[in-house]
This record gives structure tokens, sequence and C-alpha cells, in this order.
């Protein structure tokens, strides 16, 4: 066992996170009935809902390098104790309390942390006895309810202690704004009077390939391309080359990463739009993936609780019969725009949103400016036209169906 060092983390993350018992999928690899601290250097910080990761590479008992991999606990609950993404960054030398992996192998579930400005997390609250985490449920052997009890009395026993619930933030699958704005479906918010809508696009669209001139405006992609800064250029070219070779290079949709803007709007098969006076849904036949435009007035989230993703964060207003959409708080992990064109954490989107031919065709004029990988404005028109009688359905992306396509795999 590593020894345990700075021991006084184990005393410093007493009683900072608020009362709270957390459950987490994946507990039964860990030991919580151990804990160990380990002090080294950060190599990899990913910050993104269902639960953070990092990697640390440490210095062994026997001074060799030794990489621990470290489970985070919800973005949520490392909110709450006043982690966000500015508390760590790769590079930093920092302290880690955590639950060690039960196979002994250099890993754990994070407890607390010291970063290198000093300042102590403790993201479980597990030294506090009442905060103690929850056993998982499907290790513990069932104890039959009191005899009797019907699901009223279950229902008053459980009930929570004031309804409805206000999210403080902290509960898990809360969004980046959970917390601190109201919630798009909460009834004072969209009793709220606003100016109508230019139009109502609830329905099932399709979108408009335009196969017959893919020469032209690209299809499902853009044509014409960008002028790429030297960075853009370097992926794209590598990408050409590969292709004419006949190899696949460089899609990470291929291995089920989320395709996300713009390509979420911009692909065959349908997409359902459900619109409230205070945001629209939107559910692709791409793998079900999943894009909300908060049309509420709301301000963006902060840069320090950004949880950055391949949708961006999409904020709407409405200009006359014009519904003007800027996304922007994307992730660098692995984004393309395009097959060829790579795009991080400095694109911006701008969307204008128009209904044409009796409500039966959205007209989409797309504005994408990424200073790291392209220069200026590149512009685009799309089109997605209604479809009756069509329900959006169940789709899966699993990546090792991926790896047995052609060219995917060994």
């Amino acid at each position: 066992m590593h020894s345990r060092r700075n021991v006084f983390l184990m005393t410093v993350i007493l009683g900072l996170m608020a009362g709270r018992a957390i459950a987490h999928h994946s507990a039964v690899v860990f030991d919580e009935a151990a804990s160990v601290q380990e002090t080294g250097k950060v190599t990899q910080f990913i910050y993104r809902n269902p639960h953070l990761i990092i990697t640390l590479e440490v210095t062994d008992d026997s001074g060799n390098p030794e990489v621990w991999k470290i489970e985070g606990q919800s973005i949520a609950a490392m909110r709450a104790s006043g982690f966000d993404r500015e508390s760590l960054a790769v590079g930093d030398t920092v302290t880690i309390k955590m639950h060690p992996l039960k196979n002994g192998e250099p890993g754990g579930l994070i407890q607390g942390m010291i970063g290198a400005n000093g300042k102590s997390y403790s993201m479980d609250g597990s030294d506090a006895p009442e905060r103690r985490r929850l056993v998982y449920p499907a290790l513990m052997p069932w104890e039959p309810p009191p005899e009797g009890e019907t699901w009223q009395m279950r229902e008053k026993k459980t009930r929570p202690p004031a309804l409805p619930i206000v999210s403080d933030g902290s509960s898990a699958g809360d969004g980046s704004a959970a917390g601190f704005t109201d919630g798009a479906f909460d009834p004072e918010n969209l009793a709220k009077k606003r100016p109508p809508a230019g139009f109502d696009l609830t329905g099932v669209w399709q979108f408009r390939g335009e196969d017959q001139w893919r020469a032209n405006y690209g299809s499902f992609e853009f044509k014409p391309g960008p002028e790429f800064t030297a960075k853009g250029k370097e992926f794209h070219e590598t990408y050409l080359e590969a292709s004419k070779k006949g190899e696949r290079f460089g899609d990470p949709t291929a291995l089920c990463y989320p395709a996300g803007m713009p390509r979420f709007m911009t692909r065959y098969g349908s997409m359902m739009m459900i619109q409230f006076p205070t945001a629209i849904y939107m559910v692709s036949r791409l793998n079900n993936e999943y894009r909300v435009i908060f049309t509420d007035g709301r301000e963006r989230v902060p840069e320090s609780k950004l949880d950055r993703n391949w949708g961006g964060e999409s904020l709407g207003h409405w200009e006359d019969d014009t519904l003007v959409v800027e996304t922007t708080g994307f992730t660098d992990d692995n984004h393309l725009i395009q097959a060829g064109v790579i795009t991080g954490a400095k694109l911006k989107i701008v969307e204008r949103i128009q209904m044409i031919n009796n409500g039966n065709t959205l007209v989409t004029e797309f504005t994408f400016t990424d200073p790291e990988h392209w220069v200026g404005e590149w512009k685009h028109v799309k089109f997605r036209d209604r479809v009756l009688r069509s329900d959006i359905r169940e789709a899966n992306c699993i990546y090792t169906d991926n790896l047995s396509l052609p060219g995917m795999g060994n």
C-alpha cells in the first residue's frame, strides 16, 4: 500500500460540504471502507457530466512514476463543495484523498482535494457519519417493508420535507444553470408575459439533403469550406490524405462521440421539435441526441461553472418572424464541424431560423466563427421540411458494433 502522504488532508476536509447522501453508479468497484492519499501532477482533467475524471502522475514508494486514474463525484456534488472547472488545470500539483479500487490498481473515487493554490475541497462528506454515502442498492439484501403498509403510507413516509423541490444545483443530473436561474418548465417562468413567438416549430422535420447539388451546397456538410488557419489546415489536409488511401480518419462519431452542433442540425433522418414559451426542445434520430434552445431571457452560465459539451449552450430570441440563436460553450474534445474540419472551445454559432412554404419548411442561416481553426465568418444555409405520419424512434450507437465495420478494426 502506498504511504498516506499529507495526512492533514484527513482533517481539513471535514464539514466543507452541505449534508447530503450521495449514490454512485460505479461505487461497487471502490473500497469505501478505505481511504488513501496521493500527491502528484495532473496530466488529464475532464470536467463533464455525469462526473469528472482526473489522471494523476505520482511517485510510488520505490521512486518510480505511476499513473492514478481518479473518478470524480457528480458535477453537481463537486460544485456544492466549491469546486469548478477553474479549480484544477493540467500541470497542477495536487493532493487527492480517495476510496481506492478494490482490485489494487492505482485509481480511486475522489473524496477530497487540496489544489495547487492550497485550497481544500470535500466532494463526498464521508468523514461526517450523517453524510456517509449510501450502500449500493444491488448489494443490499432485501428487507420486507412494514406489514400492511400501503403505497399512501409509503409515500407519506418518504415525502421530501417541502414540495415542490427547489434545486440548489447539487442534484444528480442537474444542468450547469441549475440552482441559480428559473427552470424552463417552472410554472412561474412559463406564465410570464412575453411577446408572441414568430412561429411554432413543434413537429417532426426532415433534413433536405439536396443530393443532386452536393457539389454546390455540400448536402449534410458545408461547401465551400472556410479559409483555414494553420491548425485547421493541418487537420484538413491529413484527413484528405487518409481518405485518398481509403482510410477512415478523425471522425469521433464512429466511436459514438456526440455529433454535436452543427452536425446535429444537418443530418439525414427526422428530428422532433417541441416549442414552449421558455424553450425549444429537439430530439434527433441521430442516436437520439438532444438539444434545447432557451428562449426565456436567461443569462449564460458563468465560464467557471460551464459544462462544456458538443451541443454547447443555445440561447434564442425572436426578431419578428425570425428566431435568432447564439450557441457557445463547446468542448474542444473530438468535436468536428464536418468531415476534415475540427473545431473547439472558441466556436460560436449564430442561427437565423425562418419558416416558409406555408409552415412546411425551416430555413436556417448559419454563421460559424472559430479563430483557432478558420479565418473570419463561415456562412451557410440549410433546410428542413415538415414530415407527417412520422415519429422519432430509439437509435443506439454502440462503439463495439462500429469497430466491426469495414476499415474500423483489425
